[in-house]
């Protein structure tokens, strides 16, 4: 896997992680690490950088603010869990080129869809979810040990194998 080096140091995931990572030599491992993550939802080595190199980048320091400044570990689990596929892309749209990658709804979403209309006429149960969709790969599926049913919080969350 190719990490190229960031060419904006002081803006873009680079420059937001040096505020809130202690020891600045480390900067490079994180910046290695998001790269690796990021590459491994599908994005090249070139779209990675231009991405992180963003304001995108800048952004994204400060949502994972915490993260950044415990350790690698866990930044790297969390943001892995939470930089899927379609994420990468829609941001990579909105901060790098709108018409970069095809819109394409994939055809498991449109039968799950189906089933779940089906699901929900069966035991008169509908979910209200507003922008909580994410994709996965089938390796990450077998992952997906069920779904949390608190009925106080009305929230159903996906719970996953470490």
């Amino acid at each position: 896997m190719e990490i190229l080096p960031t060419q904006n140091k002081d803006w873009g995931f680079w420059g937001g992680a040096s505020n809130q990572i202690e020891h600045k030599k480390e900067i490079q491992l994180f910046w290695d690490k998001a790269a690796e993550i990021i590459q491994s939802k599908g994005l090249t080595p070139q779209q990675t950088l231009t991405l992180m190199d963003s304001r995108w980048g800048r952004h994204i320091t400060d949502e994972f603010a915490e993260e950044l400044s415990t350790n690698l570990e866990t930044f790297a689990q969390t943001f892995k869990r939470q930089m899927g596929t379609i994420r990468l892309v829609k941001e990579f749209r909105y901060y790098v080129d709108p018409k970069a990658f095809p819109d394409v709804k994939p055809r498991a979403y449109e039968n799950f869809a189906k089933d779940l209309t089906k699901l929900c006429k069966t035991y008169g149960v509908t979910i209200k979810c507003i922008g909580g969709v994410v994709l996965h790969s089938q390796d990450e599926m077998k992952k997906l040990l069920g779904y949390s049913s608190d009925l106080d919080s009305g929230d159903i969350l996906p719970i996953w194998k470490e």
